[in-house]
Parts: structure tokens; C-alpha cells; sequence
């Protein structure tokens, strides 16, 4: 009976082992990952999980029997440690031999090292993994803190205005001018800054950390220049790197820090599929010949694409780039490839807010910014998916109707 072996049981993972039985795959699959929780949803770890208010049976899901209903071969705790392209086997890190007829590269990525002291003290934290995150829960429903954020990305924000939102006080710092910059762009990022410092967040831009401070057990920050942030806990957040070595001990070809992949999640490799944040997809929406994108509706996307490949020899992922993030009572919508040096064309009010954000490159719309204005962003998918790309100051007009624009 065929094997597949699907290593890393992150969304993409489990995206993968689950439609391998609705498409109707009847051999066997092998789901590894190297932590002891069963497979979650990764969103709700810098927002609801933190601060103690998830539904945990709506993050960790679907219930631990269904995997062996399924026939799904669920390992937890263990990861894929060597692999042969040749013989078709791989060794797991408790000592087993598996064969395989087909591999599902979906080994995530690990937090960004940072080269400064402290970083081992207690009461220093990450939110990439459920544990990390029930840790940082049990500091903060014991009552109210301070939280000092290394990192102004999307999961700095995000631990941030939960934390505020719930009685806490939070100081995020961040190296760039701007939280959010490089994924948003410097305009956007902007009224981004100002939104969050009016719910509350204290925003440092511009700024390098030194080290962490404290003897026994972290009370703080220590910025260049000697200025200390005192804190009751210390989130780390500066991002993440994929996880390449499983694809480099294969032999598989690389590219934009991920493994190269055609639409159909294929590798260079016979047998062999990347998913998720590791893969470099191909996709008509961007410039480039390959984009990665790390965020959840992706790696379910293409886990389900890897799947259908594997069992029936069709299915291309095609989709539309997409991604979100909740920031206490706003919630931000991208669609789209959207750069930095894009031009940027704004609709609605931007005080409330309920606006978006166009990017605009050559004169065509790349990608667009939403926050409370789902109207809008329900017409530019339209837009999108007729291949229709309105007129700047069509974009710009409330009055205009997107969504009859697309209709034609």
C-alpha cells in the first residue's frame, strides 16, 4: 500500500493529511510533528490565546480521534531527521524507518535568532507555538502587566493590542521607522502606527535593543544608548526563517528563501511537495517567478493542492494571495502582492476607520488594505478575479461602484 509522509503537522500539514481522505486516497499517511499538541490553527496563538479567551476546542482541531477515524497516522513529538531521494526513505528523530512513495515537505518556520544577551532569562517569551503561548497566558491572567514587545511585525501588533485590550500595558519596539513597513508599505504602515497608538499601544520605531535585562530573571530592556523599558515580561516577535533543511538534505532546488515549487506544490524533486510557509509558489498576481507568503488561507491551500496532486494527479493552486490580522477591534485585510514602492490610493475614512488602502503599480491595482470596510474589499476580489483594474480616481471615489465596474 502506497505511503505518504507528510513532515511538519502545522496547518499546512494537516491541510494535507485530511484532504488526502476526501479526495479519496486509500494508502496510508504518516503526519509528523515535533510538538506534543495535536494540530492547531496558529492565528488565535498572538491574539485570543494570550489573554486567555479562546475556545481551545475551536484552535485545536479537529478533535485528536478524528486523525485515527481517518486513518490518518498522527506521531507527535517527533520530526523527520533524514531523508533519501533515492531509496525513498526517511528516519524520524525516535529512531523509525519509514519508505515513502510521496513526501510533503511542511516543516513551518523557526523565530529569527537575536544576537543579544538575555535571551535565555526567564520571563523572556515567544507566541510561535502553543506552548509558548499558554506560558505567556499564565503571566497575564494573573493580573494586570507590562509587556516590552521586541518586534513590531504582524505578531508583535497582535500579542499587543490583545494585551491592551484587556487591561495590560504593552511597549512594542521596533528597529524600522515603521511597524509593519516591509509588508505594508511605509504609507500604510503609518496610519497602521496611528490606529494602534490611539487604542492605547506604546510604539518605539526607530529604535535597536541591546539587551535584555534583569539577573535572575528578565525586568526589562536595555535600548542602544542606555535607556531601559521596564517590564514584567518580555515577548520576542522578530520574525521567522523557514525551515530548509529537510528540502537541502533531499536535494531539492531553492528560491526567494523557500523551496521551489510549481502551482501543482511539485518540488524538483520526484515524490517530493513543499507546502505552506517553506514553499515558493508560482502566481499570476505577483511580479516575481515565485513568491512565499506565511500566512494561514496559503498553507491550507496548499496543503489541500499537495493532496489533490498526490491522489488524483490534478489540482493547482491558483489563489488569490490573501491574509489577515486582528489587532484588538480592528481587523486588517490584504489581498494581493503589494510592495513597497507601490503608489497608494485610499477610499473611505481613514478617522473611523473604514477605508482601504489600493496598491497601485504601472497604473494597475496589485493589492489592496482593508480595515471595516468589507463592502469594498468584497468588490476588489471581484475585481480580481474578472481581471478588471479600475482608474485611480475610480478606486478613490466612494460613489464609484466597484463592484459593477468588475461585472462589466
Amino acid at each position: 500500500m502506497p505511503i505518504v509522509l507528510i513532515a511538519g503537522a502545522g496547518m499546512a500539514g494537516r491541510a494535507t493529511a485530511l484532504t488526502l481522505r476526501r479526495v479519496g486516497w486509500q494508502g496510508e499517511i504518516i503526519l509528523v510533528g515535533d510538538e506534543t499538541t495535536p494540530p492547531y490553527d496558529r492565528p488565535p496563538l498572538s491574539k485570543s490565546v494570550v489573554v486567555g479567551t479562546a475556545d481551545m476546542s475551536k484552535v485545536i482541531k479537529p478533535a485528536l480521534e478524528t486523525y485515527a477515524q481517518g486513518g490518518i497516522d498522527l506521531r507527535l513529538g517527533v520530526s523527520v531527521t533524514a531523508a533519501d531521494a533515492t531509496a525513498r526513505t526517511a528516519t524520524l528523530s525516535d529512531g523509525s524507518q519509514i519508505a515513502w512513495d510521496a513526501l510533503v515537505i511542511a516543516t513551518g518556520c523557526a523565530p529569527r535568532a537575536l544576537p543579544i544577551p538575555g535571551l535565555d532569562l526567564p520571563g523572556v517569551h515567544r507566541v510561535t507555538r502553543m506552548d509558548e503561548a499558554l506560558a505567556v497566558q499564565a503571566v497575564l491572567t494573573a493580573g494586570p502587566t507590562h509587556l516590552a514587545i521586541i518586534g513590531g511585525g504582524f505578531i508583535g501588533m497582535e500579542v499587543a493590542a490583545a494585551a491592551v485590550a484587556h487591561g495590560h500595558r504593552a511597549t512594542v519596539l521596533e528597529a524600522a521607522p515603521e511597524p509593519m513597513s516591509r509588508p505594508l508599505g511605509l504609507e500604510v504602515a503609518e496610519r497602521v502606527l496611528r490606529w494602534s497608538v490611539e487604542r492605547g499601544i506604546d510604539v518605539r520605531a526607530g529604535v535597536g535593543v541591546e539587551q535584555i535585562a534583569g539577573d535572575d530573571r528578565a525586568s526589562g530592556v536595555r535600548l542602544v544608548g542606555g535607556e531601559e523599558i521596564d517590564a514584567d515580561l518580555v515577548i520576542i516577535a522578530v520574525g521567522q526563517s523557514p525551515r530548509l533543511e529537510l528540502a537541502e538534505l533531499l536535494g531539492c532546488v531553492l528560491a526567494e528563501g523557500g523551496v521551489h515549487v510549481d502551482a501543482g506544490m511539485r518540488t524538483s524533486i520526484k515524490g517530493v511537495y513543499a507546502v505552506g510557509d517553506v514553499a515558493a509558489f508560482p502566481s499570476v498576481y505577483a511580479d516575481e517567478d515565485r513568491i512565499r507568503v506565511e500566512h494561514a488561507a496559503v498553507a491550507i491551500g496548499h496543503g489541500q493542492t499537495a493532496a489533490e496532486q498526490i491522489a488524483t494527479g490534478e489540482g493547482l493552486f491558483t489563489d488569490l494571495p490573501s491574509f489577515w490580522s486582528d489587532q484588538g477591534d480592528l481587523t486588517f485585510n490584504v489581498i494581493g502582492v503589494p510592495r513597497m514602492t507601490d503608489t497608494i490610493v485610499w477610499r473611505g475614512d481613514q478617522n473611523i476607520p473604514a477605508c482601504t488602502a489600493f496598491y497601485m503599480r504601472d497604473g494597475t491595482m496589485r493589492a489592496a488594505f482593508s480595515v471595516g470596510d468589507m463592502k469594498t474589499l468584497r468588490s476588489v476580489r471581484k475585481l480580481f478575479a474578472t481581471g478588471v483594474s479600475p482608474t485611480a480616481e475610480q478606486l478613490a471615489d466612494p460613489a464609484v461602484d466597484l463592484a459593477a465596474l468588475a461585472a462589466g
